[in-house]
């Protein structure tokens, strides 16, 4: 599980009239590490937003602009910021209205602290992804991407061939992967690759939604079905009517709602809340994953035969650890979009750093392999890049035991080998190794005598 992000270059504003939830709940971003901003309501906010901002968290009710309002001008003039909507006497019908027109979460006071730290990461993971990805959709060589999907490998070719194949046809797809490879483009890629190009792709994150929520989410709701529904609700199935419904984080979807959603699956059909007559639905169901399904099934997490309904074609994206031919690739564009972002000058790369990068295990995919980089030009100062200048985690060796009856590792082999790696990685620069390691030169060598490797 990858660490919380609470960088505090995320800027988070928070809009909220009432004094003390709002410096109670500011005092819990600030401690975990965020930027905040605040402001008392709407207008405030509006009137003094800040460009850089990564997500906003509001209150449904507020005078002059309320959270609905201000909702539709964020995503007007800040599509890319991310919106979380707090209210102290929801509703559902208020909380489904609030999704579909785009807020990331729809959160009731009291606030948990876990819980909306949790909505806020999963908030900033999602607009990193969608970030990263979009700096991927450049005009590269021929051969080294598909519908904006970038990769000359042949695990990657492999998956653009089933792109291929299955966007023709309404067979259900489902995308495995790692948190960062890019899941929702190979399903937007599908969408767009096939006969339903012209009709709505949705994608809808069940992680994100409360669970008294999903059902009438997915499958709608008639007027007076409950408490609050005071009008009709479609639902994503018939949002998404003719066209494609990616249900992103398949894994999170509740067992009691896994029945339902397979009935529907098996019957073209959705029954909204508030009514026993179904409705026919023409939807391509793409579902999406980084958990392990089958280990849920047989947890009992997750339902087998929703498994097997969902698994009829299946595209395994690999890790970039998994296809590393890829990384020149996406080294030099990442760099090249890093440089023109910032206004840099134009950055070379050592061989020593791509050297470097294939042996490394990239746990982050694109987003640490970018991260890394950024870092890389901002603190190295050099024109040209190498791996003498990346931290000390590229450089771990594993502990390894020789044999079984071995408890101790070999602290003087570890450390030549140490050594040794970081004089190749610097082409033989003592000075360069010696920073790597994080000694002095004149302890670097000492060390190459004490092993007889002298000069």
């Amino acid at each position: 599980m990858s660490e919380p992000m609470t960088d505090a270059s995320f800027h988070i504003l928070l809009v909220e009239d009432d004094l003390s939830v709002r410096e109670a709940v500011a005092r819990t971003l600030r401690d975990d590490g965020y930027l905040v901003q605040t402001a008392s309501d709407g207008q405030e906010a509006i009137d003094a937003f800040p460009k850089d901002a990564d997500l906003v968290i509001a209150d449904l009710m507020m005078p002059r602009v309320d959270g609905r309002s201000l909702l539709r001008w964020i995503i007007r003039n800040h599509p890319e910021t991310k919106v979380i909507l707090m209210t102290g006497f929801g509703t559902i019908p208020q909380a489904v209205d609030a999704i579909k027109a785009g807020a990331t979460a729809y959160l009731t006071k009291p606030l948990d602290p876990e819980e909306l730290l949790l909505h806020i990461q999963k908030a900033l993971e999602d607009k990193r992804l969608r970030q990263e990805l979009s700096h991927l959709r450049g005009q590269l060589r021929e051969g080294w991407h598909y519908r904006h999907i970038i990769g000359r490998s042949t695990s990657m070719r492999k998956v653009f061939f089933v792109i291929e194949r299955a966007a023709a046809v309404k067979t259900t797809v489902l995308i495995t992967g790692d948190s960062g490879t890019g899941k929702e483009m190979v399903a937007r890629a599908l969408h767009e690759a096939g006969p339903r190009k012209a009709s709505p792709f949705l994608a809808l994150n069940c992680g994100a939604i409360p669970e008294n929520l999903i059902e009438s989410t997915l499958f709608g709701h008639e007027r007076g079905a409950f408490t609050g529904a005071d009008r009709i609700a479609k639902g994503y199935f018939r949002d998404a009517a003719g066209g494609t419904l990616l249900l992103d984080e398949i894994g999170e979807l509740p067992l009691g709602l896994q029945s339902k959603l397979l009935r529907v699956l098996e019957d073209g059909e959705v029954t909204p809340i508030g009514t026993t007559a179904p409705t026919k639905v023409d939807v391509r169901i793409i579902a999406a994953t980084n958990r392990d399904l089958e280990g849920e099934v047989k947890n009992g997490d997750f339902r087998q035969d929703l498994f097997f309904r969902l698994n009829i074609v299946r595209i395994d994206l690999p890790s970039l650890r998994d296809r590393p031919e890829d990384i020149p690739l996406l080294t030099r564009y990442l760099l090249d979009e890093i440089c023109r972002t910032n206004a840099f000058e134009s950055r070379e790369i050592d061989p020593s750093l791509l050297a470097a990068f294939e042996k490394y295990d990239w746990p982050g995919n694109i987003r640490e392999l970018k991260n890394t980089l950024e870092s890389l030009v901002i603190l190295s100062g050099k024109h040209t890049l190498a791996a003498g200048d990346l931290p000390a985690k590229f450089f771990t060796l594993p502990v390894l035991s020789e044999g079984p009856e071995e408890s101790e590792v070999n602290l003087e082999k570890l450390s030549k080998q140490a050594i040794l790696k970081a004089l190749e990685s610097c082409r033989g620069n003592r000075t360069e190794a010696a920073k790597q390691l994080g000694i002095s030169r004149r302890t670097l060598h000492r060390r190459l005598n004490d092993f007889g490797l002298r000069e």
